[in-house]
């Protein structure tokens, strides 16, 4: 894995917010799809076989324990991810990470209506015949976003961990001051 660190902070902090998820991704897909993702990063990030425990995730991810059980049996019952009960449980992935795309992820967890159907604007009907202000440019983002998860393995989604863990030491806690 390549880390690209302070380049990779500068291309992605334009687009975070205090949890350190991009506004885009989560006005794009729900909440627990956003999370899916980063908690696959999180696991690809480890070495091959390894597991870990929620809380160890939810802490790393700062992603709520309780939202994120949910999110772990959602994904095991998708069977990207595997999980053993008992003090050396725990969570890890059950694929191959450079064989399985975002896009398979997101297609099995619901996550691509908003990003294929959905009108950026929320109106009803958005239509090449009856478009909204920004529907040429929403058609064309839509278009690159799927061709663009289609390709993107598991494999890359370790980035989104680097990423946060960059931004999370940089950042004070919150409503603290520097």
């Amino acid at each position: 894995m390549r880390h690209e660190g302070p380049e990779l902070l500068q291309k992605t902090n334009r687009n975070i917010h205090h949890r350190g998820t991009s506004d885009l991704g989560s006005m794009i897909y729900p909440q627990s799809v956003v999370y899916a993702i980063e908690a696959l990063g999180y696991l690809v990030s480890l070495p091959q076989d390894t597991s870990a425990k929620a809380k160890e995730i939810s802490t790393a991810l700062n992603i709520p324990e309780h939202f994120l059980g949910k999110v772990l049996t959602e994904l095991v019952k998708k069977k990207f991810v595997a999980s053993t009960k008992g003090p050396s449980g725990g969570f890890r992935l059950n694929v191959d990470p450079t064989k399985v795309t975002l896009y398979r992820v997101l297609a099995a967890l619901d996550g691509l209506s908003r990003l294929e159907d959905d009108c950026v604007m929320g109106l009803d009907t958005c239509t090449s015949d009856a478009p909204c202000a920004l529907h040429d440019e929403w058609q064309t983002f839509k278009e690159t976003a799927v061709y663009k998860a289609q390709q993107l393995p598991l494999s890359e989604l370790s980035k989104i961990v680097l990423a946060k863990t960059i931004l999370q030491k940089a950042s004070p806690p919150r409503g603290k001051e520097r």
